[in-house]
């Protein structure tokens, strides 16, 4: 079964790089019928490692299910076949700068009488407002300039970007679901519109709780490595092998853990009872845990928390998926044929309907 929500829907994307391209593969993925327009030199995306040929991990990841062709929007044949593409659209995406769109003739407000019905989708660094708006940006600078690097790390460390670009992969994650929002809605009025995220707006959103604990406690954020500091314990431990991840989300969890590793004199410790107690003791609770900890491996401690309920696992890396069991029996995992490198493994949107994720395809060029 390939179940295809949005088929019928037909996306023009005019997009380069990682976030805006990766909402147009969400809509693929979900059955609209997708062309991404890429300069004459080609997306930059393409060129990013590791790559074979004119194919980069990034690309086929960002661009699968698309049909490919490339214009040269300023030269006037080239804006009318763009021109003719949206004639026929439903969602029009684009990271263009706000400068750049009006320059072309390809804000909103240019479109919307020409196009009524045409989603105007449009993803920024800074926000379609303001002085910033037509800044350049990337996924790290915005991590830094929204606080997110200055909480990633460790307590002694510098400030960190995260292992995974998030902003890139939220803010187009955001724009997808404002676009099948939208497309929703028109079916009530009739009338397309204009939608807009960018990577500062999906920042200062993904930090609201530090913003919000900063104003009750009084205290600035900080670095807390793997740990949480709404919680204790939490985070990466190491152990006689190799390291493991537990969290421990409550008084009652805390207790199961104790009895699992044999170390229910915690409980009666008023430095350890209570979840504010334990944040407020965290280091020392933490050089206790894993003293206890380096005694067995990292499966043992594993086994044992998770026979009681306690959340953890192991620590290991993104290529291990392509042979993890639960990735198997969920079916995250999904082949594609890429041109010039063979079946891939990629791994799929995250959702299922009726137990069935949607299919996965490498783009090809019109």
């Amino acid at each position: 079964m390939n179940f295809q929500p949005l088929a019928g829907i037909k996306v023009v994307d005019l997009t380069s790089n990682i976030a805006a391209p990766f909402s147009g593969a969400i809509l693929a993925d979900l059955g609209a019928e997708v062309v991404h327009v890429e300069s004459l030199a080609g997306d930059d995306s393409r060129r990013m490692a590791p790559r074979i040929g004119d194919i980069s991990a990034y690309w086929q990841v960002v661009n699968r299910n698309k049909s490919v062709i490339r214009l040269d929007i300023r030269e006037p044949e080239d804006r009318k076949a763009l021109d003719s593409l949206l004639s026929e659209a439903d969602v029009f995406i684009t990271n263009l700068r706000p400068d750049k769109l009006e320059r072309n003739r390809l804000d909103y407000e240019s479109l919307k009488s020409q196009f009524p019905r045409l989603i105007h989708a449009a993803l920024s660094a800074y926000g379609a407002a303001g002085a910033e708006s037509n800044r350049a940006g990337y996924d790290a600078v915005l991590q830094a300039r929204t606080g997110i690097a200055e909480i990633t790390g460790t307590s002694d460390g510098p400030p960190v970007r995260t292992g995974v670009s998030v902003l890139d992969i939220g803010a187009g994650t955001w724009l997808a679901l404002a676009i099948i929002t939208s497309l929703f809605s028109r079916q009530t009025t009739g009338q397309g519109g204009s939608v807009a995220t960018s990577l500062f707006e999906t920042g200062a959103n993904w930090v609201a709780y530090h913003v919000a604990a900063n104003q009750v406690s009084g205290k600035p954020s900080g670095r807390h490595g793997s740990g949480h500091p709404a919680f204790s314990p939490y985070g990466i431990f190491p152990t006689m092998t190799s390291p493991v991840c537990i969290g421990i989300g409550g008084d009652a969890i805390f207790a199961s853990f104790c009895s699992a590793l044999g170390l229910e004199s915690l409980l009666e410790d008023e430095k350890f009872s209570t979840n504010p107690a334990r944040v407020s003791n965290d280091q020392e609770l933490r050089r206790i845990i894993e003293t206890r900890l380096s005694e067995i491996s990292g499966e043992d401690a594993v086994k044992v928390l998770d026979a009681v309920g306690v959340p953890c696992d192991v620590v290991q890396k993104p290529e291990a998926l392509l042979e993890d069991p639960q990735a198997i029996a969920t079916k995250m995992m999904m082949s594609v044929d890429v041109e010039g490198l063979g079946p891939l493994h990629f791994p799929a949107l995250p959702i299922t309907f009726d137990g069935h994720r949607p299919a996965q395809n490498s783009s090809k060029s019109k």
